[in-house]
């Protein structure tokens, strides 16, 4: 009684004279009878949150008929069950997902309801452990990028974005989760909430972007690790692309934290796919009720009905209980069924007279149409406004008799009040995303222009300096009501505030429609402006030739309006860099760099230097680049680097050092490659570039695999490999598993290989990545594995070049410690291995098994020898000094074979080569014991322990068969 009295006191005191304020309880329990207007929320002394309170208008004098539909959840208990078995998984500290998927109104949200009325009061009186509940519903209109995160999370933390003190207050409320340091991720954080003051991320930096996802899943942690977390989002169907990336990075980090993940969509086509996650995943398909399930329904709302009446209800339902329950409404608004004077449901018509509407939006479209005049445009304008809209938009856009009228839609069931978490983008929201879009359909295309007009008008006159956080709404507005200039405007807004939170895939689709506009309005200088912004989030998506497709169309806009324009000459050094370094396709490249070298020719500035490295990339673009292409790709990449650093263009000054590093390899010279790389990776990381950075760390592993630190090519591939897992960067994240795979085959570490090449799905798709199945084909055979056929056999499935399959057989000969001579032909005849860098690593390994196999191929060692000598590969060097002893023993030049043959072993011991050096030992303990030599027992027992250390049972089983003298 305390608190009741004390609340009505405060309202009292806060209420003008003559005015009644209520609460949302007693606003809920009366407002059929009674009409209220929201006065909002009032701060109360001894309240931990503000109250939400309702003036009295007067009274109502048409109360509307209505019915309190009280059915049980019906049909669902099962997936009840299984919700509470995830919830209690969940509460002790596993994380789970459960995605529940099903058509419009077959029971989603009320599933929900139920479950999390369960779970909250069954710990009711327990407040330690009551769960903590984030809840929020996507909309189709104002699609804000990572609303679903952004909105309920400053709810919990009690921020209201638009105040100014706000960046200051979060460190504090940071520090009450237990944040050790929470000055340093605040600002991050401030930025992500769109914090008044707290500017725009910066919009190149992918950095931001990972730091961010981690920050916010650390805030999710921290709540869940106070209380157990039920995060609820609905209609995922309506998510950004933003929210549903950040949703599946929340799931995959979380693994031993207390947070039950309740997702619910549509099932069918729009709706997203769900990833892989390391936690708990389930999903939930609800399937329609049975006619006895529907049937139940309406025998817990009437009293009795007729059995003919209650059939055709079930027939036209088809289990679904939203058409169940809008029927039942839709039957007592007509008057079809009504109360007699004793309080009990009577039928006024015969059962066969009554129509019952064929289809859900039949029958909501038929209580809308009963609605009094008034309160059916209310609806009809708030449809227009979204799935959630505000009392003082709708104000603004209707007047204050259509806003007054809300109290009858909501006394119909057909408009709820938002949740709090909901609450900034709108009091209200309808109870069903079928109600909105049935209303909105029931407008003419006139009307519906005329009232997006005037919606638009309202949120920029009511919100003001807050209508940032509403750019995507007013796109949308702008649009549908046909004023392009505001539409564009707001497009471009949304586009580049998209961008600098890196929400991609929203940022193409505002700058795309931004661009449509511009394109329609001439405005050729703002088109080009989307076409840049287009081509740089396509290139940060790693859609080069989409990329390149918008240069040439900004190109083609420049050159039409002014071919002497300056711009043109950046834009085609943006192309050529597309194109020589990323692999987009232009027809006549050579021509579009030379016409680019034209127009920037006497000048040192950024796009000379862009396309002077360009030019110095093509050698890898022609058939067979000789050594004078490569010497002079040096020399031009060269002087790019000096403008580069001339200027101070770090990031030019990177993908300079890229290309000096490149052309250092293809000459041969592998240790100034890995110089002029290690140079690199500090540039790329003070860039905050992913693409920079992973290229880096891949180019560095390459050049260290030639140079045999095959733990820094381990290092370096496994941090590309993680960051382009992180950054969704899968073409990138192939090549770093391959130098990955390669360098732990290499280094002997056969399951680690494998295990690497089980990856190659979270980049590729199945079938995809050749190399990387060859590497893992190699090191089964090694083990001696059954998967060794497996690999093959999804070579052959992916359709693989001869080539491949070549080395493949090649390579499992060579570590299954078996014969194959047609192996070595087969490479041969393929021309592997191709390029220096695989003929530095394999080309010796071929050269050895030839000898092995009794293979006279002189040329093809002579060559390998000086690609040798031209690399300096020092496995290489030790592998061809193994050839020659092996090929010497079998000559019988016995010293000769055993000086030979121990200079490799010692060689193999320096450079840390296990495998290598194993197999150097059998042979050569073949020779000693060919020289009658008792020493040879202590060399085969040492390649034996080796290989059951390393797991190479292929080459245990090749040394029992290593002759011992009599």
């Amino acid at each position: 009684m305390g608190d009741t009295v004390n609340t009505a006191a405060r309202l009292q005191q806060a209420a003008a004279p003559g005015e009644i304020y209520v609460t949302q309880a007693t606003f809920r329990l009366t407002n059929r009878e009674f009409s209220f207007r929201e006065v909002g929320p009032i701060d109360m002394k001894g309240k931990e949150r503000p109250i939400l309170a309702y003036a009295l208008t007067g009274e109502r004098t048409t109360p509307r008929t209505s019915i309190d539909i009280q059915a049980p959840l019906v049909g669902r208990w099962m997936e009840l069950s299984r919700l509470d078995l995830a919830f209690q998984s969940a509460r002790v500290g596993r994380t789970e997902v459960v995605l529940i998927a099903g058509e419009p109104g077959i029971g989603k949200s009320r599933l929900l309801t139920e479950f999390i009325g369960l779970a909250t009061s069954a710990e009711e009186g327990v407040r330690n452990d009551a769960p903590r509940v984030l809840h929020w519903t996507f909309s189709r209109v104002n699609q804000r990028s990572y609303a679903g995160f952004i909105e309920p999370l400053l709810v919990e933390l009690r921020l209201d974005p638009n105040d100014p003190d706000a960046p200051t207050k979060l460190p504090a409320k940071l520090r009450e989760l237990n944040f050790g340091n929470p000055e340093l991720i605040a600002p991050t954080l401030a930025q992500f909430f769109h914090l008044a003051g707290a500017g725009e991320p910066p919009g190149d930096s992918e950095e931001w972007k990972r730091s961010m996802f981690i920050i916010v899943y650390d805030v999710i942690a921290s709540l869940a690790r106070e209380r157990p977390l039920l995060y609820v989002l609905e209609d995922l169907h309506f998510a950004d692309s933003a929210s549903i990336e950040l949703l599946w990075f929340v799931a995959s980090r979380a693994s031993r934290v207390p947070i039950l993940l309740l997702l619910a969509q549509r099932a069918g086509p729009g709706s997203p796919e769900p990833r892989p996650v390391r936690t708990n995943f389930s999903q939930l398909v609800l399937e329609p009720l049975s006619d006895e399930e529907a049937a139940r329904i309406i025998d817990a709302t009437f009293d009795w009905i007729p059995d003919e009446l209650r059939d055709k209800i079930v027939a036209r339902a088809g289990g679904n209980p939203f058409f169940i329950e809008e029927s039942i409404r839709s039957l007592v608004e007509s008057g079809a069924v009504a109360r007699d004077e004793k309080g009990e449901w009577q039928l006024r018509e015969r059962p066969a007279a009554l129509e019952v509407p064929a289809t859900l939006h039949g029958v909501v479209a038929a209580r809308i149409d009963r609605l009094p005049p008034i309160a059916r445009e209310t609806i009809q304008l708030a449809s227009v406004i979204g799935q959630r809209f505000g009392d003082r938009v709708l104000r603004e856009a209707g007047g204050p008799r259509l806003a007054d009228s809300v109290d009858e839609l909501i006394a119909a069931d057909l408009v709820l009040e938002a949740a709090p978490g909901e609450r900034r983008e709108g009091r209200y929201r309808f109870k069903h995303a079928v109600v909105q879009e049935v209303a909105y359909s029931t407008l003419l295309l006139r009307r519906r222009i005329e009232l997006h007009r005037r919606v638009a008008a309202a949120y920029e006159t009511v919100l003001g300096e807050a209508v940032k956080d509403f750019l995507p709404a007013l796109a949308h507005h702008y649009l549908l009501g046909d004023v392009p200039d505001k539409a564009a405007e707001y497009s471009w807004k949304a586009a580049e505030r998209a961008t600098a939170i890196h929400a991609h895939v929203e940022a193409l689709r505002l700058a795309e429609q931004a661009l449509e506009l511009y394109e329609k309005l001439d405005r050729p200088a703002d088109a080009i402006k989307a076409l840049y912004l287009i081509a740089r989030v396509r290139r940060f998506r790693g859609e080069y030739d989409a990329a390149l497709s918008a240069y040439e169309r900004a190109l083609a806009t420049l050159e039409e309006r002014d071919p002497s324009d300056p711009q043109i000459g950046n834009v085609i050094a943006h192309m050529a860099e597309l194109c020589t370094r990323w692999e987009a396709k232009h027809p006549d490249l050579e021509g579009l760099v030379a016409r680019g070298l034209a127009i920037v020719d006497g000048k040192r500035n950024r796009e000379k230097v862009l396309l002077l490295a360009a030019k110095s990339f093509m050698a890898r673009r022609r058939p067979k680049p000789t050594d004078a292409d490569w010497e002079e790709s040096l020399a031009i990449a060269r002087e790019a680097l000096a403008i580069a650093e001339e200027l101070g263009l770090l990031r030019e000054v990177s993908l300079c050092l890229d290309a000096v590093g490149y052309a250092y390899g293809e000459l041969g010279n592998f240790r100034e490659s890995y110089v002029n790389n290690q140079r690199r990776l500090p540039i790329a990381k003070s860039l905050q570039d992913s693409d920079e950075l992973i290229d880096a760390h891949n180019m560095i592993a390459t050049s260290a695999l030639v140079l045999g630190d095959f733990g820094e090519v381990i290092e370096h591939a496994t941090a590309g490999r993680d960051l382009a897992l992180e950054t969704e960067k899968p073409r990138l994240g192939a090549v770093s598993l391959q130098m990955e795979a390669l360098g732990r085959l290499l280094a002997g570490d056969f399951p680690g290989a494998l295990a690497t090449a089980a990856r190659r799905d979270q980049f590729l798709p199945t079938g995809k990545g050749q190399a990387t199945l060859i590497v893992a084909s190699a090191a089964a055979a090694a083990m001696a594995a059954p998967d060794e056929k497996v690999f093959r056999e999804q070579l052959v499935e992916a359709e693989t070049p001869p080539i491949d399959l070549a080395a493949c057989d090649f390579l499992t000969a060579v570590y299954g410690m078996r014969e194959s001579e047609s192996s070595y032909h087969a490479i041969r005849s393929a021309g592997y291995p191709k390029g220096l860098f695989n003929q530095a690593l394999i080309g010796p390994v071929a050269v050895l098994a030839a000898a092995r196999w009794r293979i006279d191929d002189q040329s093809f060692v002579d060559r390998m020898e000086a690609v040798a000598e031209r690399t300096g590969h020092a496995r290489g060097r030790a592998l061809l000094t193994q050839a020659e002893g092996v090929r010497a023993m079998q000559r019988g030049e016995l010293a000769k074979a055993e000086k030979l043959i121990f200079d490799a072993v010692q060689a193999f011991a320096t450079l840390r080569l296990d495998h290598e050096r194993a197999v150097a030992l059998a042979d050569h303990a073949r020779v000693l014991a060919a020289l009658g030599r008792a020493d040879h027992q202590s060399e085969l027992d040492e390649a034996r322990a080796i290989a059951e250390r390393l797991g190479a049972t292929a080459l245990r089983n090749s040394l029992e068969q290593v002759p011992v003298p009599s």
